[in-house]
């Protein structure tokens, strides 16, 4: 007999009466499929419903695995099914439970977060892998979930990540780059909170480099402030204007606004945050830091580059940087910021022979290592 029925079928009084008289795991299995697909698929009248709920509600708490598996396919999209029976779906074992916990709209996202808290890891998986993911049940997961469901929720485009998770998942997972990666690729994460979860994640690698032997406490923090400035510059590319003035005022506050960092955002051809940052450090208004660093010539930015307390030994840097931004930043053409950057690297080799080399990041950290023994502040920066 198959087991495949078509939508037209219809439950009738002789399947009860079937499933009465011969309660075999196929005349079951064929039930089950039937009245499942007519709640899943029909609008019934109170009686017919009724009936099919009754059914449904014997039905899956079947010995056969098999007939609760048909319950569960069949059901997993419905807009109708009775929620005690997606319930009792959901909290049965992981084959039974999975097409529901996947799809499903008539769980709620309590119901999810208890799933979660009190299920396997393969049911964690299965919601955080859900087309849409709510905020409450990320939270769960990201607190209390498996690792493989943590790797997939990150990962899941349709997940919303609060900040609270997207913290959860930095400090349990700190040094995972399974779970890292793809949450740092996240698109719909504030660019702040990316800063602190970069922030979480190198000073635990720089304490696990220590702890190990592998470089001195000095070297550790000179590789956690260049990679903490690689991952920020990445982040400010994706950031909007409006950001960039409670960026520079964070980076204050944790000690994190260095010369350096401020030099490779520029390299980028982000000039709104280098703007910003000299406004901060020579409480000039930022109208006025355009107009010298763009329109008053060399002597303009030269007096508000002494003024911000910068090192002398990265001003021909800055200079170099700025020259270039003017030649590909002409009047009505579209900043090519690829060849800017392709720019300011063979000019930075020619000023800096020593130093030169085939990569920005790492000419400029040369730059910093044969300035100073760290990464250099003037003591205007906080």
């Amino acid at each position: 007999m198959s087991h495949n029925v078509t939508l037209r079928e219809e439950l009738s009084i002789s399947d009860v009466e079937r499933l009465l008289a011969n309660p075999t795991e196929e005349a079951r299995i064929e039930i089950a499929s039937k009245v499942a697909g007519q709640v899943a698929h029909r609008e019934l009248e109170p009686r017919e419903r009724d009936l099919a709920h009754e059914i449904l509600g014997f039905l899956v708490h079947d010995i056969a695995i098999s007939v609760r598996k048909a319950l569960s396919q069949t059901l997993k999209d419905s807009h109708h099914a009775p929620h005690d029976v997606m319930l009792q779906l959901a909290r049965d074992l992981d084959e039974v439970a999975q097409p529901v916990l996947e799809c499903t709209c008539v769980l709620s996202d309590q119901d999810l977060v208890d799933l979660v808290l009190f299920g396997t890891p393969a049911k964690q998986c299965a919601i955080a892998s859900r087309d849409k993911v709510g905020e409450l049940v990320s939270e769960a997961i990201s607190r209390a979930g498996d690792r493989k469901a943590v790797i997939v929720l990150v990962a899941n485009a349709g997940a919303t990540l609060s900040e609270k998770a997207a913290l959860h998942v930095a400090e349990r997972y700190p040094d995972d780059e399974e779970v890292s990666e793809p949450l740092l690729r996240r698109n719909d994460l504030p660019a702040l909170v990316v800063l602190r979860i970069i922030s979480t994640i190198s000073d635990r690698m720089r304490d696990c480099l220590v702890a190990k032997g592998i470089v001195d406490p000095g070297q550790a923090n000179v590789l956690g402030q260049q990679a903490r400035e690689r991952s920020t510059v990445h982040t400010i590319r994706r950031m909007r204007e409006e950001d960039m003035e409670r960026l520079v005022l964070q980076l204050v506050e944790k000690d994190e606004l260095t010369s350096g960092l401020i030099l490779r955002v520029a390299c980028f051809g982000e000039m709104s945050f280098m703007e910003f940052a000299f406004a901060h450090l020579t409480e000039v208004p930022r109208a006025r830091i355009w107009r010298l660093i763009h329109d008053v010539g060399p002597l303009g930015f030269r007096a508000i580059y002494a003024r911000a307390g910068l090192p002398e030994a990265y001003y021909a840097a800055f200079r170099v940087v700025l020259d270039c931004y003017h030649e590909h930043d002409g009047e009505g053409k579209l900043l090519d910021k690829s060849a800017l950057r392709a720019s300011i690297l063979a000019k930075l080799c020619e000023t800096y022979p020593s130093l030169a080399c085939q990569d920005l990041d790492l000419l400029i950290d040369r730059l910093i290592a044969s300035s100073t023994s760290g990464p250099q502040r003037s003591s205007n920066v906080a």
